[in-house]
């Protein structure tokens, strides 16, 4: 319709806009991604070619499966109780839905228009990270964070780290494309990289870890298999030791505690319990424990009472405990007069050790939780495995059907009081799991056509040589693991965006497959 008025490219050069406006607005804007789908729904209705639509579609057999997904969405009201959120959710997945049929309708055929929404993705990504960065070390604003976690300020610290991880695969593709943009490619890479290790977002770090791998892996198999396959295993069983190292029991020799001194300096007596190691000093957290001078002495120095919480949710005692440990200070008026203001702070803040920053300090801490925490509730790793545990027997339950679109978190609910859950109700939250949650949602049937879905996309990238694509459905799927990546508005934008973008397109690969039949 347009290309009447203003040249037979206007149609063409507004999709480009509106799918950049999408990219652009991933890393820090809910309503810019509403507005560029509901843009590029509009050109493709006002361009007006819908023979040539049809027949892309038609021709895209990975299409049909994800309408067919989005049809069970649909259908899931017939069988759901909870129509309101049916609603809801399906409204919500609409992104799903709608971008990658406007992207195979009407692919993007050329190399520099996929570069043009690829840098439109990049520049706010870099931009966020850096605000988010220097925001967190208080170079600008005054903001007060009591989780590190908290870092991410426009978007869940679980997407962004997707969003991080995708980043640094576009950097590694797009340097080898042209070797002229290395430098930038690899600074971007490199402050990518750093950004996720020290916001300790495990899944984030995970994600982009597996980037880095499987580009590694990819290039070294068509250079040569035997060490491809070498270095895979290698990789794997690298990747196996975190996991042996977390799971590691903490424990200490009695014998070498045997003759701990009973009393203070000022002669009040110590409390010894050799039960709680640190996983950090691999000493005995609760030794050398005069509780009625580190009350005196942190009443003090801090407006809050040694009985209140910290500024996190946690108890101010067995935090303090824990910050004096990791400083190998007794746990009384000696240990105390070393604290600085700085320390009191942190104390305040939940922090419960110096070394509070860096991905190991996240890994100290998941190691202290499964050791220890009896009690899942504010703990993330033992909520999610409350959360799995509490989905598969749903789904055990629903196995045919599932529960429809608006029943899971109902569904979700009355397990956890029928299995007398120790969440908390603030806690009792969905599976944490994307297939688990297809499979909780729409029954076998469903869990079915999202693992046909990606297992046939995964083929599609592996014949047409396309890495980018690999490194995308690599980051997308160890967050469907981790997370319920699609239920939110970010998490479908992103996977719905790069799937229907690497779907209609083969410019990054090494066949040029990707056609139009516009006329």
């Amino acid at each position: 319709m347009l290309n009447r008025f203003f040249g037979k490219q206007t149609h063409t050069y507004l999709h480009i806009l509106g799918v950049s406006g999408i990219a652009f607005a991933l890393p820090w804007s809910k309503v810019m991604m509403s507005i560029s789908m509901m843009f590029i729904v509009l050109n493709l209705i006002l361009e007006g070619n819908y023979r040539s639509y049809w027949l892309n579609l038609k021709a895209n057999r990975i299409y049909w499966f994800i309408a067919g997904i989005y049809a069970l969405q649909l259908l899931g009201l017939l069988w759901s109780s909870n129509v309101g959120e049916s609603l809801h959710t399906i409204k919500q997945q609409l992104p799903f839905i709608a971008i990658p049929t406007v992207l195979i309708a009407k692919p993007i055929i050329e190399k520099r228009h996929i570069e043009i929404i690829f840098m439109a993705f990049l520049a706010p990504l870099l931009a966020t990270s850096l605000y988010n960065f220097f925001s967190y070390q208080h170079w600008i604003g005054n903001r007060v964070y009591d989780d590190i976690r908290g870092m991410s300020l426009s978007t869940s610290h679980i997407r962004y780290g997707l969003l991080i991880a995708m980043g640094g695969a576009i950097t590694l593709v797009c340097a080898e494309s042209n070797k002229k943009r290395l430098p930038i490619c690899l600074s971007l890479l490199v402050w990518f990289g750093f950004y996720t290790f020290y916001s300790q977002v495990i899944s984030g770090v995970i994600c982009f870890t597996a980037v880095l791998a499987i580009y590694c892996m990819y290039h070294l198999w068509h250079y040569r298999k035997i060490v491809a396959l070498v270095t895979g295993v290698l990789l794997l069983l690298g990747a196996v030791v975190p996991f042996v190292w977390l799971f590691q029991p903490l424990t200490v020799n009695p014998a070498d505690y045997s003759n701990l001194p009973q009393f203070t300096a000022n002669g009040n007596p110590y409390v010894h319990d050799l039960g709680f190691v640190d996983s950090e000093t691999k000493k005995p957290v609760h030794i050398y424990v005069c509780h009625e001078e580190l009350e005196k002495e942190w009443n003090l120095r801090s407006e809050l009472s040694y009985a209140d919480q910290t500024i996190k949710g946690d108890l101010i005692s067995p935090t303090l405990i824990r910050y004096l440990a990791s400083m190998h200070c007794t746990r009384d008026s000696a240990g105390m007069a070393k604290l600085t203001d700085a320390d009191i702070r942190n104390v305040e803040l939940g922090r419960t050790s110096t070394n509070y920053q860096g991905l190991m300090a996240r890994m100290h801490s998941l190691r202290f939780e499964l050791n220890y925490a009896l009690n899942p509730n504010g703990h993330s790793l033992l909520q999610r495995l409350e959360y799995w545990k509490t989905g598969v027997q749903i789904a055990r339950e629903n196995w045919l059907i599932g529960v429809g679109s608006g029943d899971v978190q109902d569904a979700f609910n009355v397990e956890y009081e029928q299995s007398n859950s120790p969440l908390v109700e603030a806690n009792r939250r969905r599976a944490h799991n994307q297939l688990l949650t297809y499979f909780i949602t729409f029954g076998i049937l469903g869990f079915v056509l999202f693992v046909a879905l990606i297992g046939l996309f995964i083929r599609k990238t592996l014949l047409q040589k396309t890495l980018i694509g690999l490194l995308f459905i690599t980051i997308s799927l160890i967050s469907f693991f981790m997370e319920d990546t699609l239920e939110t508005q970010t998490g479908v934008t992103f996977f719905a965006l790069f799937l229907g973008l690497f779907l209609s397109t083969s410019a990054y690969s090494g066949k040029v497959e990707a056609k139009s039949n516009v006329e």
